[in-house]
């Protein structure tokens, strides 16, 4: 499911927006590549990738990426959705650069 308000007025709230905005250039070169893995499937079935599909490639990736794991303990956000939240922020934040 794609980002919408509410889950980015949390990720807001929690801080994960600076952080996203303070390690810019590791988010996009994972986005990068997740977009690329992803687009590449889903041409060769004959469709356009969307956000929706790129977000679990990125995902898993995120869950083991020290920046956002050390974060979230930090600041005490142990729920699983962070992750698939932040993953959201990402794909939603680059979708216009990665996709064209």
């Amino acid at each position: 499911m794609a980002l919408n308000l509410v889950k980015e007025m949390r990720l807001q709230d929690a801080g994960l927006i600076g952080l996203y905005e303070k390690e810019l250039p590791l988010w996009r070169a994972m986005a990068e590549q997740a977009y690329t893995y992803s687009a590449g499937y889903i041409r060769a079935a004959g469709a356009t990738a969307r956000q929706d599909d790129v977000v679990p490639a990125l995902q898993p990736v995120l869950e083991v990426t020290p920046e956002l794991r050390q974060f979230l303990e930090r600041e005490k956000l142990r729920q699983r959705y962070w992750y698939e939240w932040f993953a959201e922020l990402v794909i939603d934040r680059l979708w216009k650069e990665l996709s064209t």
